[in-house]
């Protein structure tokens, strides 16, 4: 959750943004940046395409403002500039499945990352394991709604689809996700 004040500086950015300011840019840009790019490298096979990637998320923000046009909200608009670029650039390397195996070893997910209905015995090397046998679709929902904390409006915003769309979208992915587990732990 955002502070009062933390709250009150992106609001004041963001007006300050509207109007063109890139000192307000940098503000977002330092606010986001490790947040994109954790989201981009859950998506991709290595460390270099995910910074790549990052890179290439804040220069099309960035262009989009140049030319004026409007934004209603800052994170679902870098969130799903992020999301079109890992597309974008799955499409134009023609990989079908967004490749989750190399995120053990980028950075640990935290106990709280998944709700308490996974088991806390699994670590975050074999819930990677299990997410990739999901589709992209519920990986994305699980990963934006767990690893990201954002709000099921946010999550909606990004994916654009309705809020009940991505509440119903999250409870499926996470019954697949403990039917996958259930099935592991039964073999």
């Amino acid at each position: 959750m955002k502070s009062i004040s933390s709250n009150l500086k992106e609001k004041i950015a963001f007006l300050k943004l509207k109007s063109g300011d890139s000192e307000a840019f940098a503000f977002f840009y330092d606010h986001y940046v490790k947040q994109i790019y954790r989201f981009i490298s859950l998506k991709v096979a290595s460390r270099q395409i995910a910074e790549d990637l990052t890179q290439d998320v804040f220069l099309k923000a960035w262009q989009y403002l140049v030319d004026q046009k409007h934004i209603k909200n800052f994170q679902a608009f870098i969130y799903r500039i992020a999301r079109n670029t890992v597309i974008d650039y799955y499409r134009q390397n023609k990989v079908e499945n967004l490749p989750l195996e190399d995120f053990a070893e980028k950075e640990e997910l935290s106990e709280d990352a998944m709700p308490e209905q996974i088991d806390s015995d699994i670590d975050a090397e074999k819930l990677l394991q299990y997410l990739q046998k999901l589709k992209p679709e519920y990986q994305e929902v699980l990963l934006l709604r767990y690893v990201e904390d954002l709000s099921f409006e946010e999550i909606s915003e990004i994916v654009q689809k309705d809020k009940n769309n991505v509440r119903v979208l999250l409870h499926r992915a996470m019954t697949k996700l403990k039917e996958i587990i259930n099935n592991s732990k039964s073999s």
